[in-house]
Formats: C-alpha cells, sequence, structure tokens
C-alpha cells in the first residue's frame, strides 16, 4: 500500500486488510520491556496526578465534601452521626440523605490514618484507583492481553477529564464509578469468558457463587449515588433482555436473588423513613410536576440531545466548575473519535455479541437518571456513567487500529491517535494545575474558611460566631473545626446573619459584607478585620494567572 495514496481511498480498503483470527497475538517478547516501563512510567504519572497538591486543588473543600468529612469523623470517633443516630443507613444533612458507602469509606479512612482533608480527599483517589485497577483487568480479559490496547486503556482512564476531576473531589458519584467497574468485570466473567470442559459439579458450583457475587455488586451499587437507584435496576433489565438464554436462566435468577438481597437495608430506610429517599430527586426534577405530559417529554427530549452534545462530550462539559474546569468535555476527542470507529468496526464486521450489545445499552441508558432532572443539566456526576462506556467502547476503536493487517498504515494511525492524545492530556493537565485553581476559588466557596479561623482563634476571643451563609456553610466550620489549632478550646457557634458582639469575632462569606457594614458599632470597640488572597504559582503567574480575593472574612470587635 502506497503511503501517498489519499487517507479516505486508505480507509475504504481497511475491510480487506485486517486479521481474521481476533485480536491481534500479544507483542515480541523483546518489546516486553519497553512496555513495563512505559506501563510503570504511565502509572507513577496517574498516581502522581492524582495526589498533586490534593488539598489546594480546587481551592477549598466544597460544603458537600465538608459534610462528609464531619459525619465521617464522627463516625470514627463516636459511632454516631451529626443528628446523633448510631451507625445510620443513609446520613441526613441539609435537606438530602447522603449514601452509606462513600461515607463509611471515608470514617475507615480517618480512623487509621487521621481526620484531614487530605485524607477527605485521599477516599476519592483510593476509589478511582480501585476503580481503574479492576477497568484494566476487565481490559485485559476483553482483549486478550492486547498491549497496544492496554497502554490506551491505562493513560485514556488515567486522565479522561471527568474521572480526574472528580477523583480529587470528596464527592459520593467517584465510588459509583468503583461499582460499576466490578459488575462490569464481573459480568463478562461470568457470562463471556471461556468455558473450559466442566468438572461435575464444581463448574457449576463456581457459576452460582459468581452469579451470586455479581448480584451483591450490582444491588450495593445503589449505596453508591443517588442515580445507581435507578442505572442498577436498569442494569439488571438489560442483563434480562440481552443475556435471557436458557443456559443463562439459572445464572440470571441467582443473580436477581442476590441483588434484591442487598436491597433490604434501602426497603427498610425507606419505609421507616417515608420520602427520605425521594424528597432530594422530586426538588431537582420535573416528573413530579404539575405540567402537562407533552411538555415533560419536550424537556426530556430537549435534556437528552444536551448530554449527547457535542458541547458537553468534548468542548467545556459541565458549566459547573465545582464538576468540571470549563477546560474540554467529559471525554477527549480522541476518546470519542475512536468510540465511533470501534462501534463502526463492530458493526461493520458483524462481531457484535451480546456483551458489545450490554455495553451499547449500558451506555444509552446511562444519561437517564441526569435527563430526568432539571436542575443544573448538563451534570457532568449524574452522567458521570456516559463517560466510562464512551471510554469502554472506545479501547475498540483501538484493536480496530491494530488489527490492520498493512503494518506501516496500523502503526501511522496509531501515532496519530497517541500523538493525539498526549497533546489533549497535556493540555487538560495545564489548565487544571494552572489556569483552573483561581476559578475554583469561588466555585468551591470555601478557599479560606480554615485560614479565617485561625485567624480569629489566634485573636483569642471569648467566642467565634460562623455566619451560616449559604446555608450549608455550617459543614464547613463543624469540619475545619478538627483541623485548626484551638489550644483555649474556644467556642465557636453559627449565626444566621452576621451581628457584632463585644470580644467575639464574625467569620462570615463575602455576601455578607455589605448587611455588616449597615452594623454601627461601639465607639469604644477596636475593630480588627482579616482577608485572604489566593496567589498564584511562580509557573501561574508566569502565564498571567493573578490573585483572586479569599471567600471569606474576619471580624474582631474588642472593648476599651
Amino acid at each position: 500500500m502506497n503511503l501517498k495514496q489519499p487517507p479516505l481511498f486508505v480507509v475504504g480498503r481497511v475491510g480487506s486488510a485486517l486479521r481474521a483470527n481476533g485480536w491481534p497475538k500479544s507483542w515480541p517478547k523483546s518489546w516486553q520491556p519497553a512496555y513495563n516501563v512505559m506501563v510503570a512510567m504511565l502509572l507513577i504519572a496517574v498516581i502522581v496526578a492524582r495526589l498533586l497538591q490534593l488539598t489546594d486543588i480546587p481551592a477549598g473543600l466544597y460544603s458537600d465534601e465538608t459534610s462528609i468529612g464531619y459525619n465521617a469523623a464522627l463516625i470514627a470517633e463516636t459511632g454516631l452521626d451529626e443528628h446523633g443516630t448510631p451507625f445510620p443507613t443513609y446520613f441526613r444533612a441539609f435537606g438530602e440523605y447522603k449514601n452509606p458507602i462513600y461515607m463509611y469509606a471515608t470514617a475507615l479512612i480517618f480512623k487509621l490514618f487521621g481526620i484531614s482533608a487530605f485524607n477527605l480527599r485521599a477516599t476519592s483517589v483510593l476509589f478511582y484507583l480501585l476503580a481503574l485497577m479492576l477497568t484494566i483487568v476487565l481490559i485485559t480479559k476483553v482483549f486478550n492481553h492486547n498491549k497496544a490496547v492496554e497502554l490506551y486503556a491505562l493513560a485514556g482512564f488515567g486522565f479522561l477529564p471527568v474521572f480526574f476531576m472528580l477523583s480529587r473531589i470528596s464527592f459520593e458519584a467517584i465510588s459509583q464509578l468503583t461499582w460499576v467497574a466490578a459488575a462490569n468485570l464481573c459480568i463478562w466473567t461470568l457470562f463471556n469468558r471461556p468455558n473450559p470442559q466442566p468438572t461435575p459439579g464444581t463448574s457449576q458450583r463456581t457459576d452460582w457463587l459468581q452469579a451470586a457475587i455479581c448480584g451483591l455488586i450490582l444491588g450495593t451499587s445503589i449505596y453508591t449515588y443517588s442515580t445507581a437507584r435507578l442505572l442498577s435496576l436498569l442494569m439488571l433489565v438489560s442483563l434480562w433482555v440481552i443475556y435471557f438464554k436458557r443456559e443463562y436462566i439459572q445464572k440470571l435468577l441467582i443473580l436477581t436473588g442476590t441483588f434484591a438481597l442487598s436491597l433490604v437495608p434501602y426497603i427498610i430506610f425507606t419505609l421507616t423513613h417515608p420520602g427520605a429517599t425521594t424528597e432530594r430527586f422530586l426538588s431537582i426534577s420535573y416528573i413530579d410536576d404539575p405540567i402537562p405530559l407533552i411538555e415533560k417529554i419536550q424537556i426530556f427530549i430537549r435534556a437528552l440531545f444536551k448530554y449527547w452534545s457535542p458541547k458537553f462530550l468534548v468542548v467545556s462539559g459541565d458549566a459547573n466548575l465545582r464538576h468540571a474546569t470549563g477546560h474540554g468535555g467529559i471525554v477527549f476527542y480522541v476518546t470519542l473519535g475512536l468510540f465511533l470507529i470501534g462501534v463502526a468496526s463492530l458493526i461493520w464486521r458483524r462481531q457484535m455479541t451480546r456483551f458489545h450489545l450490554f455495553l451499547l445499552a449500558n451506555l444509552l441508558l446511562s444519561p437517564l437518571a441526569a435527563v430526568i432532572t432539571s436542575a443544573g443539566a448538563p451534570h457532568a456526576l449524574r452522567s458521570l456513567l456516559m463517560g466510562y462506556y464512551l471510554w469502554l467502547l472506545s479501547c475498540y476503536g483501538v484493536a480496530f487500529l491494530v488489527q490492520i493487517n498493512d503494518l506501516r498504515w496500523s502503526k501511522w494511525m496509531m501515532g496519530i491517535a497517541a500523538l493525539l492524545l498526549m497533546v489533549e492530556i497535556v493540555s487538560y493537565q495545564v489548565d487544571y494545575f494552572i489556569f483552573y485553581p483561581p476559578k475554583s476559588v469561588e466555585a468551591m466557596e470555601s478557599f479560606d474558611v480554615q485560614s479565617s479561623l485561625q485567624a480569629a482563634i489566634d485573636q483569642n476571643p471569648q467566642k467565634i460566631v460562623f455566619v451560616n451563609q449559604p446555608r450549608t456553610s455550617y459543614a464547613n466550620l463543624a469540619f475545619y473545626a478538627y483541623l485548626v489549632n484551638n489550644p483555649q478550646a474556644i467556642p465557636m457557634t453559627t449565626a444566621a446573619d452576621p451581628v457584632p458582639a463585644a470580644n467575639s469575632c464574625l467569620v462570615y462569606h463575602q455576601g455578607n459584607q455589605a448587611a455588616l457594614d449597615a452594623i454601627d458599632v461601639a465607639p469604644n470597640w477596636t475593630v480588627t478585620a482579616h482577608e485572604s488572597i489566593w496567589q498564584p504559582s511562580r509557573a501561574a503567574a508566569l502565564l498571567g494567572v493573578k490573585p483572586v480575593e479569599g471567600i471569606m472574612k474576619v471580624k474582631c470587635y474588642k472593648t476599651g
């Protein structure tokens, strides 16, 4: 094949250039050391990128993070949540109920390693790394140790924007990724692994055990993140539809049985706390709104188009700067391109298996829980699994490129894909660590809570009043109180409005400044003020990043 032939001509001839014997064989043994070095370098890069400035970027802990941290700290110390409930199934916090898996995992980390902002966010890193490990095992099995696909999997999963963002903040959604990765690995092993000659009795018992484990994994995923309550059920339904075959019925029944068993705590909690698990959903969804059905359908369709739009997928992603940086979408352009190539190749070559159908079905189902909510759409957390399935199916695109029989064209196309992926990864990392931090100051709403509390404590007042505006700010005070140095045990309380008092300090959000300025204080009071400024790193400053005013302010009042 002439390298000077037009690309379209080459694409037209690709069909006759594919190997006929499935995925290519392993790389030559002489290449193994190079492969090992690349894997080691990628793993180090992935881990370092996750841990680098973990407590500082994003700047400050959002109230959802501090709420998790506060309740996890209480569980680690006393076994009670913030409302005094011992080891609850769900954790009530400012009008909603937080899921237990992430909360108890954080409590365990606090118990083992201490209470800190780093350990709080490190919980997400650990959930992510576990998801990465499970997914690499799945990729290795599905693609029969295809080294090129494995390297792409490690780089792609390691730095995919939506995964990277959520693995560095303490939000529950990242635990859903881990559970789904485990479920898919279990499902592939149960239904798709090559079947050796069965040993009477032993093989059947092994299948039963695997089916039971799959059901438990899939069922307990509802305790990871709220969208899993719908998506795990839809995944179970898709299993029945796609794998409904006489030889699979027994496995499906056992899987469904343990799935149902895992729902028992959820059912008991729902019966004893009516409306607790649906109140938040109803407040952000249009499903129960008093509007005509046709209007609800129109809202649904418009929202669905938003989630499948290039703007959300690859251009700018979620507009909420707690969920995205604004640079790029939830996946890379290369990921989306390889996804399209992979799916097209499976259809074109008529190699679509039940597992491929299962992945495609769950990709199409993955945004549904997000689509039926109206607040914040398109929402990266609620549609997290879109990124997972798009990326997973993109691996088939890499396998397709590797399979091109003309080695020159295979190397050329793989090289272009690798180069573009590297450019996108570097571009995203530069944006995240250089240009995103100042934007995150306002988005996270608590950049300087700890330093402000410490500044107030250092004034040695009789008490410190933390103004609870926004209304969720009490969680910031409660968690950061663990992190400040308060040897005199100065009492810290919350108040709805900023009201100066003698020999006390007010810690308040910048939004309360106007209200506080309108209040006259006694002429014999001395007022001491403290403000924080976020400062860019030297590298960021050289690139034009400017200092940003902090969110929190302090005023201390003394008589005399």
